[in-house]
């Protein structure tokens, strides 16, 4: 790996951290503002196959499958009093790793994989919830910035052991 490459990885990582952040922070309008107006945000289902077989989640069926319109309208209803689930918000915490640039072009386009493992606590429940998977991201260069353009979460879990997924990935 180049110095080249290292800076690109490491502007990435610097990315994705941020995001954490804003995210574990409860910033969704900073979260928001991360991503394209041609945004992908999805979650396809995991599914068991016999032996190697891959891909072994769904390439048609999704957890969730939301372009900006939808995701911003998830985002809203956070604010609201209706998003139930999320009275009182998570506690999260994201853990970012295995940060891997494999396709660049500069001030164009990049295409990023990373794992994702997340904590999350509610209220006074003694319990808590472990999320991890991976994530396939692309980002355009837009006015001087990187956006999230695509993201595919694979959770690892086929039965995700959560009460609900009203948080963001």
């Amino acid at each position: 790996m180049n110095l080249e490459q290292i800076l690109v990885k490491y502007e990435f990582e610097q990315w994705l951290n941020k995001e954490a952040e804003y995210l574990d922070n409860i910033e969704f309008d900073d979260w928001f503002a991360l991503m394209h107006s041609s945004l992908r945000y999805q979650m396809p289902v995991r599914v068991n196959k016999e032996g190697t077989e891959r891909p072994d989640y769904s390439t048609d069926m999704f957890t969730f499958n939301d372009d900006i319109e939808l995701l911003k309208l998830r985002l809203e209803r956070l604010k609201t009093d209706y998003a139930w689930a999320e009275i009182p918000p998570s506690r999260t915490r994201r853990f970012v790793s295995n940060v891997m640039v494999r396709e660049y072009a500069e001030g164009e386009k990049a295409v990023v994989k990373s794992y994702l493992l997340i904590y999350r606590s509610r209220s006074t429940d003694i319990h808590h919830d472990l999320i991890s998977g991976e994530r396939n991201d692309e980002f355009t260069f837009e006015d001087g910035k990187w956006k999230l353009s695509k993201r595919v979460f694979i959770v690892d879990q086929t039965t995700i052991n959560t009460r609900n997924l009203a948080i963001f990935v």
